[in-house]
């Protein structure tokens, strides 16, 4: 009896020392997401765009996938040159209850003539796609501390944060917003927030 017991321990050891290292070779399901920011990157080269990689921000919530950085150079352009749109940020965005198609994005940032000075004044973005077409146009806020580009820059890079948040609920789902803030050593910071 002690040795068929023996064998029946083998037995169930062995079937769990295999299936073990079956669901051990299986990739994880985290090696097999998709890097947001890295894939933002290899999208920025293929389309020429010059970003500041280093400071990428991703973010994920509720359906919503986020990721960012900055327009290189962005650092040596004045609050003076928003009349004309200036690209101040490169995002990917894929959120279906937006309205906005999934894709990749630069951010042009624009701002009346007679509104820009030191202070809080307001603005637009819009999202231009890969083909060059405006997909669409959201408010921002731009708070700028100095018209002219600082000399010497107060920071090296311009800095991207990014945040989803839920403003409240309907019976089906929540209301969300993504808040994306460009802040620059050039003098100004653009708040942008975008409802879903």
């Amino acid at each position: 009896m002690r040795h068929q017991l023996l064998k029946m321990f083998a037995f169930v050891m062995t079937l769990f020392v295999v299936s073990g290292a079956a669901v051990a070779s299986e990739p994880s399901q985290a090696a097999t997401c998709t890097d947001l920011g890295d894939q933002l990157a290899k999208a920025a080269e293929s389309a020429g765009i010059p970003i500041n990689r280093e400071q990428t921000v991703t973010t994920t919530s509720n359906g919503v996938a986020f990721a960012g950085t900055s327009i290189a150079g962005f650092e040596q352009i004045p609050a003076t040159q928003f009349p004309k749109g200036v690209d101040a940020g490169f995002i990917y965005l894929s959120s279906p209850e937006s309205g906005i198609p999934a894709g990749y994005y630069r951010l042009r940032t624009t701002a009346s003539d007679r509104d820009i000075r030191v202070g809080s004044y307001p603005g637009i973005v819009s999202l231009v796609n890969l083909e060059g077409k405006v997909v669409t146009v959201v408010p921002a806020t731009i708070d700028t501390f100095s018209v002219s580009v600082p000399k010497p820059l107060p920071f090296e890079r311009t800095l991207m944060d990014a945040q989803i948040a839920s403003e409240g609920q309907t019976l089906l789902r929540p209301y969300l917003t993504i808040t994306i803030k460009i802040r620059c050593p050039n003098g100004s910071t653009i708040t942008i927030t975008i409802r879903i």
